[in-house]
């Protein structure tokens, strides 16, 4: 083979979808929107509780299943804690939250800007700790840009969850907020 000078590539491969395969609900929205343009970024989240009859808030989203077609519930795997789902909101003029997070309440300190949903829309404790003792309390926690900011400044666009015990993995350019919700028997030090 005789050298022809710089290339881009030797060779290239062609993947796609094959005959039976279907897109997951979270890439058919991705796809509608590349035609509409960009997702407009996330301006608020919640937490609501299915077992004590909450429903998604008017205006809101619910997150209902994980990449792999789980059930999202946040307390997944445990038979005696409620089912908890993350809810978000898009909303013109407002400004998007630029971080989401976890707290361990009272073992770790609330990071500058930060704002804990401690409390469901419906008034209920938002406590996303599927241990059935109330000694370990978790909470999803947010950060807000400001009012006035750059236009290129980063913000969140979408929400995914994922149960790590069943091998699934954030899709590629998520950020995974590396924290366990289940520390009924861990002691965080």
């Amino acid at each position: 083979m005789e050298d022809k000078g710089p290339r881009v590539a030797d060779y290239f491969v062609v993947a796609g979808l094959t005959d039976t395969s279907k897109l997951l609900d979270h890439e058919m929205s991705r796809m509608e929107t590349k035609a509409g343009g960009p997702k407009a970024p996330i301006t608020d989240i919640a937490v609501i509780d299915r077992t004590l009859g909450e429903c998604v808030p008017e205006g809101y989203t619910s997150i209902e299943l994980t990449p792999n077609g789980l059930q999202a519930n946040l307390n997944h795997g445990s038979l005696t804690s409620n089912e908890l789902y993350i809810c978000y909101k898009r909303e013109k003029g407002k400004a998007p939250l630029t971080d989401i997070g976890v707290i361990y309440d009272g073992k770790e300190r609330l990071i500058a800007g930060c704002e804990i949903i401690q409390a469901t829309p419906y008034g209920h404790c938002a406590n996303v700790n599927n241990s059935s003792t109330n000694t370990s309390r978790i909470f999803i926690t947010y950060r807000r840009a400001p009012i006035i900011r750059p236009q290129n400044s980063l913000a969140v666009t979408d929400i995914c969850v994922i149960i790590a015990s069943k091998g699934e993995i954030p899709p590629h350019t998520f950020c995974k907020v590396d924290k366990n919700l289940n520390c009924g028997m861990i002691t965080l030090g």
